[in-house]
């Protein structure tokens, strides 16, 4: 990155009446299409990125047409925790990219992805994560898709458990999003430890999950609606949050938003309290993971439809031997792989083994049994694909028995789920 182009961090102390915050939030506002940010979303802006302890990443520079030295290219992101399946973990989401289109092919998006992942691993970060907004960038940086969802239209009319199903005690009240400022983090985090492969969830997604925010609104949410599950003791232990599509679609539909609850019984309770709505004839899910138990519950499968999936979470392996320190496993072996990896983290030959829960990474001079990229590597992680059917699409070579091994080392006994996107 050449002159007059400079990289810093834009200081969260920076003032409230700074137009900093306007210029460097204005960058993500016009890459993405959007309108620029009002007053009030600013100070929303403000509020979320200083209580994640964000890390806000530009590349100012000056020229024709430029009021001054302003931004041209940002990069926000923040510490959170990944669950790989031996609790949580320290890792970096990586919220929102973008560079100003007369900016391009620069080499600034590289710069500033290699100032953060280096500062990640400096602060002892062996993962990072992020949603791509196209599925050709964040490849070449050795980010793999690592969950995926595939949405849901569930029928109301056909929505019955089986008997043998157990579905929650307790009692369902519709309440004001609000409600769940007292109970929402330890409801995110319960659930997040349930789950291998589920990100933290930021300040962002408490102030829309709450309702204190809605992009759409800008400003409180008018549209979101709240279902909470007490416990026969009265705790409450699960939530859903949705939003009526309106009576000029047919069928009358609802689109669910979240479903939060660590134990699925509670779930289903959820669940059938909004299948039993009113007038209600379709419940729109898109954030359901492959697999989702809710329509083998169901005494009519067939009242789940599955729709076109996405892949809303995208991993970074930075440090591949405290990471797989880090990790669950719940198969065991050990294989040689060479991993290829351009920015250099990860690159080499490693023994790879798992015994008894636990795994180790350690450099090999051994000759490799199996070999891959480090983005291939992320896509396994959380047993989102295994080894096996990686090979198939010829993202990872070897002999058969060698990858064979490596799909067993990383199975995993249940698949990835994950609430929260960014």
């Amino acid at each position: 990155m050449e002159a007059p182009y400079r990289y810093d961090l834009m200081p969260l102390e920076t003032p409230d009446e700074s137009p900093a915050w306007a210029d460097y939030l204005d960058v993500f506002r016009f890459g993405f299409l959007q309108t620029a940010a009002t007053d009030e979303g600013l100070a929303t802006y403000r509020t979320h990125r200083r209580q994640d302890g964000a890390w806000l990443g530009r590349v100012t520079t000056e020229g024709p047409g430029l009021d001054g030295r302003r931004a041209v290219a940002a990069f926000a992101s923040a510490p959170s925790t990944i669950n790989c399946g031996r609790g949580l973990v320290d890792a970096l989401v990586i919220n929102t990219v973008a560079v100003r289109p007369s900016h391009r092919r620069r080499g600034l998006l590289s710069h500033m992805m290699r100032q953060q992942l280096d500062a990640a691993r400096d602060h002892g970060r062996a993962l990072a994560t992020l949603t791509a907004s196209e599925a050709t960038i964040y490849g070449r940086y050795g980010f793999g898709v690592s969950t995926h969802v595939h949405p849901i239209e569930v029928r109301t009319d056909r929505f019955t458990f089986r008997p043998d199903v157990p579905v929650a005690a307790g009692s369902i009240e519709f309440v004001p999003p609000a409600f769940l400022k007292d109970h929402w983090q330890r409801l995110t985090r319960a659930h997040q430890a349930r789950h291998r492969g589920a990100v933290g969830h930021l300040h962002g997604h408490f102030l829309i999950d709450t309702g204190q925010w809605d992009s759409r609104d800008n400003g409180p949410a008018r549209s979101l609606r709240c279902a909470v599950h007490f416990s026969p003791a009265g705790e409450v232990d699960g939530f859903a949050l949705f939003t009526p599509n309106g009576w000029d679609e047919e069928p009358i539909t609802v689109t669910v938003r979240k479903v939060c609850a660590p134990d699925e019984s509670v779930s289903r309770a959820l669940w059938r309290a909004m299948a039993d709505m009113d007038l209600v004839e379709r419940l729109n899910l898109d954030f359901s993971m492959p697999g989702d138990p809710l329509a083998a519950s169901l005494t009519d499968p067939w009242a789940v439809r599955t729709k076109e999936g996405d892949d809303p979470a995208w991993l970074r392996i930075l440090d591949l031997p405290s990471a797989t320190a880090q990790r669950g496993f719940d198969g065991e072996g050990s294989v040689v792989v060479e991993i290829a990896d351009a920015m250099g983290y990860c690159s080499g030959v490693w023994r790879l083994q798992a015994h008894d829960g636990h795994g180790t990474a350690e450099r090999s001079d051994d000759a490799p049994e199996a070999a891959l990229s480090v983005d291939v590597l992320g896509t396994m992680w959380h047993g989102d694909r295994t080894a096996a059917e990686l090979a198939l699409s010829g993202l990872v070579r070897g002999e058969r028995s060698a990858v064979m091994r490596l799909s067993r080392l990383f199975q995993v006994d249940e698949r990835p789920i994950n609430l929260a996107s960014f």
